[in-house]
């Protein structure tokens, strides 16, 4: 994935990063791949915005894009001007969206701005990006959907990009990412705490050992006391 956002980001596409974390790789990387990059001890910055969003504060987050999103379009509507929003795409491809759309209207700033952790001028520059791509694509790992809000995240992260139509069409739409060596391991090798009979006597058949049968233990429960 960071290959691809150095590649972005050296066209000058804009990325915006969420993450608690200002993780180094996603504010500037050197492609190992590069050679100039890896002689000169160079690197390329990647996020162009980093927010450094509050733990269990994406849903707020999203929804302030979204409501700035909502804000312009409804502005651009009384001005006479194009509309933010793609009404058509909303139209025919989504349903709720005025219930929706009421929702964002009576969320209070103060509340969005509290929970998230970040500044209004943060999610106005985000929300500036947003509306001037002609298609957007999100990306996401696991501490989008291994949460006790990861429903919620993912299902706004849908909302935000169905404000303008960004999918099905060419650079536009979600993108769940794994890759992580115990993603890798459980559904690439088969490895979790409670292996198949079958993949256990093939293991045995191939490495001549008899490995244990009994289950293990399940990191999440096991943290929490249930396990």
């Amino acid at each position: 994935m960071l290959t691809e956002l150095h590649r972005a980001s050296r066209r000058n596409v804009p990325i915006v990063v969420f993450n608690p974390l200002r993780e180094r790789a996603l504010e500037r990387f050197a492609a190992p791949q590069d050679p100039v990059e890896m002689a000169t001890f160079g690197e390329t910055r990647i996020a162009s915005e980093f927010c450094q969003v509050r733990i269990g504060g994406d849903v707020a987050a999203l929804k302030g894009v979204m409501k700035l999103v909502l804000e312009a379009h409804d502005e651009a509507l009384r001005n006479g001007a194009e509309p933010v929003l793609d009404l058509d795409f909303i139209a025919h491809h989504t349903h709720g969206f005025e219930a929706f759309a009421d929702d964002l209207r009576q969320t209070k700033w103060e509340d969005i701005l509290r929970v998230c952790g970040l500044p209004r001028e943060q999610l106005e520059r985000v929300a500036a990006v947003y509306t001037r791509a002609r298609a957007v694509i999100v990306v996401y790992g696991m501490g989008i959907t291994q949460h006790r809000l990861g429903t919620a995240n993912v299902q706004q992260l849908v909302n935000l990009l169905l404000l303008r139509g960004n999918f099905g069409r060419p650079g536009a739409g979600i993108c769940p990412v794994r890759g992580h060596s115990n993603v890798q391991g459980d559904r690439t090798m088969g490895i979790d705490e409670k292996p198949k009979p079958a993949f256990l006597d093939q293991l045995k058949r191939v490495f001549g050992f008899e490995p244990p049968r009994a289950h293990g233990h399940n990191v999440v429960k096991r943290c929490s006391g249930d396990g």
